[in-house]
């Protein structure tokens, strides 16, 4: 079986506030790349497919707000996932070298630097196990909107997100061979884990975002 992750792609569950900067200027991470590369990035860590160049991500990272400790996963900017070495060594005794994994330095405002390690993680894997029709999904069917003497035609795509109950449910034959991935089945990506890797950090008794286990049905035929 599996689990979901339930953060949202708009900040709900998981985040905190944070800013990528250049250490050595102080300058904004997004701006020191331009801000259209930026918006690329985060389509990346969010699920969106697509390359990442290593010699850009952003590495050092400032809290908004002081904090004593942290959880072993969270959002930060550009909702790209912060993980602990805890973290990152259960992961990686489940999917050896599967994701894109990096270190990071966290900083206070002041720029303090909070004892680590950390590192952002982007998961590697795709899948596109969750159904839609099963699922508790709200579907927003694609729109055609004709044109008119002062505005062209236009078209809204379909557009589906899990709702708040965050019920899931996915194909068998569809479930990727890793422990941790994106899943597409959505219009919106969804983080998913197996019972194996889900297990293995409640044993390890670590801090993470809430998960939910999914329901799973039959192949796709």
């Amino acid at each position: 079986m599996s689990w979901i992750i339930k953060s949202s792609v708009g900040g709900r569950g998981g985040s905190i506030s944070t800013d990528a900067i250049i250490p050595e200027t102080g300058e904004e991470w997004g701006r020191s790349i331009g801000l259209d590369i930026a918006s690329d990035f985060s389509d990346v860590f969010r699920g969106g497919k697509g390359q990442l160049d290593l010699s850009t991500v952003p590495r050092t990272v400032v809290v908004e707000r002081k904090r004593q400790q942290f959880p072993d996963i969270w959002w930060g900017e550009n909702k790209l996932h912060i993980i602990s070495e805890a973290l990152h060594e259960i992961i990686e005794d489940h999917d050896p070298g599967l994701h894109i994994i990096w270190p990071v330095e966290m900083q206070t405002k002041r720029g303090e630097v909070y004892p680590g390690p950390f590192f952002a993680f982007v998961p590697g894997v795709h899948a596109a196990a969750i159904d839609e029709d099963e699922s508790d999904a709200n579907v927003t069917e694609e729109t055609h909107y004709p044109a008119t003497a002062t505005r062209p035609g236009s078209i809204s795509p379909k557009f589906s997100y899990l709702e708040t109950s965050w019920d899931a449910v996915v194909k068998s034959d569809a479930l990727p061979d890793c422990h941790i991935w994106w899943d597409h089945g959505l219009t919106r990506s969804y983080l998913l884990t197996s019972d194996a890797l889900h297990d293995a950090i409640k044993t390890a008794g670590r801090k993470v975002i809430p998960m939910k286990k999914v329901c799973e049905i039959g192949g796709t035929a």
